[in-house]
Protein backbone atom coordinates (compact mmCIF):
# COMPACT_ATOMS: atom_id res chain seq x y z
CA UNK A 1 0.00 0.00 0.00
CA UNK A 2 1.54 3.31 -1.08
CA UNK A 3 0.69 6.93 -0.38
CA UNK A 4 0.51 9.87 -2.69
CA UNK A 5 2.87 12.14 -0.75
CA UNK A 6 2.21 15.20 -2.86
CA UNK A 7 -0.03 17.93 -1.47
CA UNK A 8 0.07 16.34 2.00
CA UNK A 9 0.89 18.25 5.16
CA UNK A 10 1.59 15.00 6.97
CA UNK A 11 1.77 11.34 5.94
CA UNK A 12 2.55 8.03 7.57
CA UNK A 13 3.16 4.54 6.17
CA UNK A 14 3.35 1.52 8.46
CA UNK A 15 3.72 -2.15 7.55
CA UNK A 16 3.93 -5.13 9.89
CA UNK A 17 5.69 -8.25 8.56
CA UNK A 18 6.26 -11.69 10.10
CA UNK A 19 9.94 -12.60 10.23
CA UNK A 20 11.79 -15.32 12.10
CA UNK A 21 8.83 -16.13 14.28
CA UNK A 22 7.94 -12.59 15.32
CA UNK A 23 6.24 -9.42 14.09
CA UNK A 24 8.45 -6.55 12.95
CA UNK A 25 7.63 -3.07 11.71
CA UNK A 26 9.10 -3.60 8.25
CA UNK A 27 8.06 -0.15 7.04
CA UNK A 28 7.87 2.98 9.15
CA UNK A 29 7.87 6.10 7.00
CA UNK A 30 6.57 9.53 7.88
CA UNK A 31 6.88 13.06 6.58
CA UNK A 32 5.69 16.62 6.99
CA UNK A 33 4.00 17.23 10.33
CA UNK A 34 3.48 13.50 10.95
CA UNK A 35 5.92 11.25 12.76
CA UNK A 36 5.80 7.68 13.99
CA UNK A 37 7.60 6.35 17.04
CA UNK A 38 10.13 3.56 17.08
CA UNK A 39 8.56 0.15 17.81
CA UNK A 40 8.03 -0.21 21.54
CA UNK A 41 7.79 -3.49 23.41
CA UNK A 42 5.19 -3.30 26.12
CA UNK A 43 6.04 -4.42 29.63
CA UNK A 44 4.08 -7.65 29.62
CA UNK A 45 4.08 -8.83 25.99
CA UNK A 46 6.16 -8.91 22.83
CA UNK A 47 3.59 -7.27 20.52
CA UNK A 48 5.25 -4.25 18.84
CA UNK A 49 3.45 -0.97 19.49
CA UNK A 50 3.81 2.19 17.37
CA UNK A 51 2.57 5.66 18.28
CA UNK A 52 1.41 8.24 15.74
CA UNK A 53 2.69 11.76 16.50
CA UNK A 54 1.62 15.15 15.16
CA UNK A 55 4.59 17.52 15.44
CA UNK A 56 2.49 20.67 15.81
CA UNK A 57 0.43 19.16 18.60
CA UNK A 58 -2.69 19.26 16.42
CA UNK A 59 -4.12 19.88 12.94
CA UNK A 60 -4.16 23.40 11.51
CA UNK A 61 -6.87 24.83 9.26
CA UNK A 62 -6.83 23.47 5.71
CA UNK A 63 -4.19 20.80 6.37
CA UNK A 64 -4.45 17.33 4.87
CA UNK A 65 -3.05 14.21 6.57
CA UNK A 66 -2.80 10.66 5.23
CA UNK A 67 -2.07 7.44 7.10
CA UNK A 68 -1.60 3.98 5.57
CA UNK A 69 -1.28 0.83 7.70
CA UNK A 70 -0.77 -2.73 6.42
CA UNK A 71 -0.68 -5.85 8.59
CA UNK A 72 0.62 -8.84 6.64
CA UNK A 73 -0.15 -12.51 7.37
CA UNK A 74 0.62 -13.88 10.86
CA UNK A 75 1.48 -10.46 12.32
CA UNK A 76 0.13 -8.86 15.46
CA UNK A 77 0.74 -5.14 15.83
CA UNK A 78 -0.57 -2.21 17.84
CA UNK A 79 -0.92 1.33 16.45
CA UNK A 80 -2.04 4.07 18.82
CA UNK A 81 -1.77 7.85 18.94
CA UNK A 82 0.44 9.79 21.29
CA UNK A 83 -2.38 12.24 22.08
CA UNK A 84 -5.92 13.11 20.97
CA UNK A 85 -6.41 14.62 17.52
CA UNK A 86 -6.68 18.34 18.23
CA UNK A 87 -8.29 20.25 15.35
CA UNK A 88 -7.54 23.95 15.71
CA UNK A 89 -9.90 26.77 14.75
CA UNK A 90 -10.73 27.28 11.07
CA UNK A 91 -11.57 30.98 10.95
CA UNK A 92 -11.09 31.19 7.16
CA UNK A 93 -13.59 28.40 6.51
CA UNK A 94 -11.07 25.85 5.21
CA UNK A 95 -11.68 22.23 6.22
CA UNK A 96 -8.99 20.15 7.89
CA UNK A 97 -8.85 16.62 6.43
CA UNK A 98 -7.48 13.27 7.54
CA UNK A 99 -7.60 10.10 5.40
CA UNK A 100 -6.74 6.69 6.85
CA UNK A 101 -6.47 3.41 4.91
CA UNK A 102 -5.85 0.10 6.66
CA UNK A 103 -5.29 -3.41 5.29
CA UNK A 104 -5.41 -6.48 7.56
CA UNK A 105 -4.41 -9.74 5.87
CA UNK A 106 -5.46 -13.30 6.67
CA UNK A 107 -4.29 -14.53 10.10
CA UNK A 108 -3.10 -11.01 10.98
CA UNK A 109 -4.15 -9.04 14.06
CA UNK A 110 -4.18 -5.25 14.19
CA UNK A 111 -5.13 -3.21 17.23
CA UNK A 112 -5.64 0.28 15.80
CA UNK A 113 -6.44 2.39 18.86
CA UNK A 114 -6.24 6.14 18.13
CA UNK A 115 -7.45 8.65 20.70
CA UNK A 116 -10.51 10.81 20.22
CA UNK A 117 -10.91 13.92 18.06
CA UNK A 118 -11.07 17.23 19.95
CA UNK A 119 -12.31 20.04 17.66
CA UNK A 120 -11.65 23.60 18.81
CA UNK A 121 -14.13 26.43 18.45
CA UNK A 122 -14.86 27.19 14.76
CA UNK A 123 -13.08 23.99 13.61
CA UNK A 124 -14.14 22.24 10.40
CA UNK A 125 -12.94 18.65 10.11
CA UNK A 126 -13.45 15.69 7.78
CA UNK A 127 -12.06 12.23 8.51
CA UNK A 128 -12.34 9.19 6.25
CA UNK A 129 -11.23 5.77 7.50
CA UNK A 130 -11.29 2.76 5.17
CA UNK A 131 -10.36 -0.60 6.72
CA UNK A 132 -10.23 -3.81 4.67
CA UNK A 133 -9.94 -7.06 6.61
CA UNK A 134 -9.35 -10.34 4.80
CA UNK A 135 -11.18 -13.43 6.03
CA UNK A 136 -9.30 -14.81 9.01
CA UNK A 137 -7.94 -11.40 9.99
CA UNK A 138 -8.69 -9.69 13.30
CA UNK A 139 -9.18 -6.01 14.06
CA UNK A 140 -9.71 -3.79 17.10
CA UNK A 141 -10.51 -0.20 16.10
CA UNK A 142 -11.41 2.73 18.36
CA UNK A 143 -12.74 6.14 17.40
CA UNK A 144 -14.49 9.02 19.09
CA UNK A 145 -15.12 12.73 19.44
CA UNK A 146 -15.57 15.18 22.30
CA UNK A 147 -17.72 18.27 22.76
CA UNK A 148 -14.59 20.23 21.86
CA UNK A 149 -12.73 23.18 23.34
CA UNK A 150 -13.44 26.89 22.97
CA UNK A 151 -12.31 30.18 24.48
CA UNK A 152 -15.68 30.71 26.16
CA UNK A 153 -15.54 27.19 27.68
CA UNK A 154 -18.87 26.28 26.12
CA UNK A 155 -19.43 22.86 24.52
CA UNK A 156 -19.97 22.12 20.84
CA UNK A 157 -18.52 25.35 19.48
CA UNK A 158 -16.93 23.76 16.39
CA UNK A 159 -18.50 24.48 13.02
CA UNK A 160 -18.73 21.07 11.38
CA UNK A 161 -17.35 17.51 11.76
CA UNK A 162 -17.78 14.63 9.32
CA UNK A 163 -16.27 11.25 10.28
CA UNK A 164 -16.83 8.36 7.87
CA UNK A 165 -15.63 4.87 8.84
CA UNK A 166 -16.05 1.92 6.47
CA UNK A 167 -14.91 -1.63 7.24
CA UNK A 168 -15.05 -4.55 4.83
CA UNK A 169 -14.51 -8.21 5.65
CA UNK A 170 -13.61 -10.59 2.85
CA UNK A 171 -14.55 -7.86 0.37
CA UNK A 172 -18.06 -7.40 1.82
CA UNK A 173 -19.16 -4.22 3.57
CA UNK A 174 -19.40 -4.95 7.29
CA UNK A 175 -19.56 -1.54 8.96
CA UNK A 176 -20.47 1.89 7.63
CA UNK A 177 -20.55 4.70 10.20
CA UNK A 178 -21.30 8.12 8.70
CA UNK A 179 -21.14 10.61 11.58
CA UNK A 180 -22.08 14.19 10.67
CA UNK A 181 -22.09 16.75 13.48
CA UNK A 182 -23.32 20.29 12.86
CA UNK A 183 -23.76 22.24 16.12
CA UNK A 184 -25.18 25.22 14.21
CA UNK A 185 -28.06 23.12 12.87
CA UNK A 186 -28.76 20.83 15.84
CA UNK A 187 -28.72 20.96 19.63
CA UNK A 188 -25.89 18.47 20.07
CA UNK A 189 -26.61 17.63 23.70
CA UNK A 190 -30.22 16.67 23.02
CA UNK A 191 -31.90 13.26 22.77
CA UNK A 192 -30.81 11.30 19.71
CA UNK A 193 -27.40 12.97 19.57
CA UNK A 194 -25.13 13.25 22.63
CA UNK A 195 -28.11 12.91 25.02
CA UNK A 196 -26.70 15.21 27.66
CA UNK A 197 -23.17 13.79 27.54
CA UNK A 198 -19.97 15.41 26.22
CA UNK A 199 -18.04 12.52 24.70
CA UNK A 200 -18.79 9.77 22.21
CA UNK A 201 -16.39 6.83 21.79
CA UNK A 202 -16.68 3.55 19.90
CA UNK A 203 -14.89 0.23 19.49
CA UNK A 204 -15.31 -2.09 16.50
CA UNK A 205 -14.03 -5.66 16.77
CA UNK A 206 -13.73 -7.97 13.76
CA UNK A 207 -12.86 -11.60 14.42
CA UNK A 208 -14.19 -14.99 13.27
CA UNK A 209 -14.99 -15.91 16.89
CA UNK A 210 -17.49 -13.06 17.27
CA UNK A 211 -21.10 -14.29 17.19
CA UNK A 212 -24.32 -13.79 19.14
CA UNK A 213 -23.12 -15.98 22.02
CA UNK A 214 -19.87 -14.06 22.30
CA UNK A 215 -21.68 -10.70 22.28
CA UNK A 216 -23.98 -11.94 25.07
CA UNK A 217 -20.91 -12.90 27.13
CA UNK A 218 -19.43 -9.43 26.60
CA UNK A 219 -22.73 -7.79 27.53
CA UNK A 220 -22.88 -9.86 30.73
CA UNK A 221 -19.30 -8.89 31.54
CA UNK A 222 -20.29 -5.21 31.23
CA UNK A 223 -23.47 -5.56 33.27
CA UNK A 224 -22.25 -3.06 35.86
CA UNK A 225 -22.83 0.62 36.56
CA UNK A 226 -20.44 2.98 34.77
CA UNK A 227 -20.30 6.32 36.61
CA UNK A 228 -21.20 9.21 34.32
CA UNK A 229 -21.61 7.10 31.18
CA UNK A 230 -23.86 4.73 29.26
CA UNK A 231 -22.79 2.02 26.82
CA UNK A 232 -24.27 -0.35 24.28
CA UNK A 233 -22.94 -3.48 22.55
CA UNK A 234 -24.31 -4.76 19.24
CA UNK A 235 -23.57 -7.63 16.88
CA UNK A 236 -22.96 -6.58 13.28
CA UNK A 237 -24.03 -8.57 10.20
CA UNK A 238 -20.87 -10.65 10.16
CA UNK A 239 -18.16 -11.75 12.59
CA UNK A 240 -17.98 -8.35 14.26
CA UNK A 241 -19.38 -6.22 17.05
CA UNK A 242 -19.51 -2.56 18.00
CA UNK A 243 -19.31 -1.00 21.46
CA UNK A 244 -20.52 2.58 21.83
CA UNK A 245 -20.10 4.81 24.88
CA UNK A 246 -21.57 8.21 25.73
CA UNK A 247 -19.93 9.77 28.74
CA UNK A 248 -18.89 12.85 30.66
CA UNK A 249 -15.12 12.48 30.22
CA UNK A 250 -12.62 11.28 27.65
CA UNK A 251 -10.75 9.22 30.22
CA UNK A 252 -13.95 7.64 31.50
CA UNK A 253 -15.03 6.57 28.02
CA UNK A 254 -11.58 5.19 27.23
CA UNK A 255 -11.45 3.23 30.48
CA UNK A 256 -14.81 1.61 29.69
CA UNK A 257 -13.63 0.59 26.21
CA UNK A 258 -10.31 -0.75 27.49
CA UNK A 259 -12.18 -2.89 29.99
CA UNK A 260 -13.78 -4.72 27.04
CA UNK A 261 -10.59 -4.66 24.97
CA UNK A 262 -8.63 -6.32 27.75
CA UNK A 263 -11.32 -8.94 28.31
CA UNK A 264 -11.29 -9.86 24.61
CA UNK A 265 -7.47 -9.85 24.36
CA UNK A 266 -7.38 -12.44 27.14
CA UNK A 267 -10.15 -14.50 25.49
CA UNK A 268 -8.70 -14.44 21.98
CA UNK A 269 -4.95 -14.58 22.51
CA UNK A 270 -4.26 -15.04 26.23
CA UNK A 271 -2.64 -11.60 26.35
CA UNK A 272 -2.42 -9.26 29.37
CA UNK A 273 -4.13 -5.93 29.78
CA UNK A 274 -2.86 -3.12 27.59
CA UNK A 275 -0.79 -0.50 29.34
CA UNK A 276 -0.68 2.30 26.78
CA UNK A 277 -1.87 5.16 29.02
CA UNK A 278 -0.37 6.18 32.35
CA UNK A 279 -1.84 9.66 32.88
CA UNK A 280 -3.57 10.26 36.21
CA UNK A 281 -7.02 10.93 34.73
CA UNK A 282 -7.07 7.59 32.91
CA UNK A 283 -5.74 5.67 35.92
CA UNK A 284 -8.43 7.25 38.11
CA UNK A 285 -11.09 6.35 35.53
CA UNK A 286 -9.91 2.74 35.61
CA UNK A 287 -10.10 2.74 39.41
CA UNK A 288 -13.68 4.06 39.24
CA UNK A 289 -14.77 0.93 37.37
CA UNK A 290 -12.55 -1.45 39.35
CA UNK A 291 -9.98 -2.01 36.61
CA UNK A 292 -6.80 -0.45 38.08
Amino acid sequence: MKTDKSSCDGYTEIEFTYRNGRTVASKRISGGQSKVSAPLRLNDEATPALFLITMGGGFVEGEHYKTFITSHEKTHGIVASQAPTYVYKCNDGKTTVQDVKVQVDKDAVLEYLPDDVIPYGNAKYRQTTQIDVEKGGSLFYTDGITAGWSMNHKDFQYRYVHMLSRITYGGQLLFNDNLILDPHAFEMAELGLFEGYRNYTSLVVVDERVNAKFVKELQDFNNIAFPGAIMGISLLEGPALVVRVLGESLSGNKAILYRSINWMRAKFWGLPRLNLRKDAAFVNALKAIGEA
